[in-house]
């Protein structure tokens, strides 16, 4: 499972029968020229990594963090109008980007987004045993959002993931997907102002919400902070359940990689 952001590459192995968690490796890329930077980055990474190129997994999945996705229900979709729904929220694709959906099962809907062309054909040509399942990242917050909030009796259940200056809200009531959306923010005040103009519009009251903390952030940033003040439950997340950590992985914060692990969720064929 391989997730790309902005600023951040990360991957983790996952030995598919007895789900224990083999590697978890984390890299920030900021600084780099802008110019091709992901695919001059990643074949180094790439020729220079133990195994990362290797053509022996069962499954590759990789996710896309990218400002720019929609979500249709799948009576609606039709593959030959994929560029039109996207471009309500985008406008024209621009060239050098290609646009590609995929089904989120749990919504029955598609997920439409755009990524750079270069770096989608490069994963391509990296692993041809298997076509890599390619995902946008809020279908990992969906799929992990909605896990909890089905055992979540008492409260509406509110993600906030936080990453570049961008923060993912996730709404859900039980098995319901009631909001989803990314913001880019500059200051604090600006992230709480989404976080209530979206409670508000969805006529939420605080003190019916649980929200969940995940991504780059810590208790005591200003994120936190404010959040904290109008929201009475209020916590760092955990791990998803369903696969096993061992304990070098102990020191690493729970909340850290959320949309990460939630990639091989979200990629799991249906069960029979």
């Amino acid at each position: 499972m391989l997730e790309l952001g902005v600023e951040r590459f990360r991957f983790f192995v996952l030995e598919s029968k007895t789900k224990h968690v083999l590697c978890l490796e984390d890299y920030s890329i900021g600084g780099l020229p802008m110019e091709n930077k992901w695919v001059v980055w990643l074949k180094q990474l790439y020729e220079e990594h133990p195994f990362l190129n290797s053509n022996l997994w069962k499954n590759v999945s990789v996710c896309f963090n990218t400002p720019s996705f929609t979500l249709i229900p799948d009576v609606f979709f039709r593959k030959e109008y994929a560029n039109s729904y996207l471009g309500l929220v985008q406008g024209e694709v621009p060239e050098g980007e290609h646009l590609l959906h995929h089904e989120v099962r749990k919504l029955g809907a598609r997920n439409v987004f755009m990524v750079e062309k270069e770096i989608w054909e490069w994963f391509l040509t990296t692993y041809t045993q298997h076509v890599p399942h390619f995902i946008h990242q809020t279908s990992a917050l969906i799929e992990g959002t909605l896990s909890l909030a089905s055992v979540e009796k008492a409260r509406t259940l509110l993600t906030c993931y936080f990453e570049d200056d961008f923060v993912g809200l996730t709404v859900a009531k039980a098995d319901k997907l009631l909001f989803c959306n990314k913001f880019g923010y500059k200051s604090a005040n600006d992230m709480g102002y989404f976080v209530m103009f979206v409670l508000d519009s969805l006529g939420l009251a605080q003190e019916n919400v649980l929200c969940n903390i995940y991504g780059e952030t810590t208790p005591y940033s200003e994120d936190y902070q404010l959040l904290q003040k109008f929201l009475p439950y209020l916590q760092l997340g955990k791990n998803p359940t369903g696969f096993l950590l061992k304990e070098v992985f102990e020191d690493l914060p729970e909340h850290r990689y959320f949309s990460l692990y939630n990639v091989y969720f979200a990629t799991q064929p249906p069960k029979k």
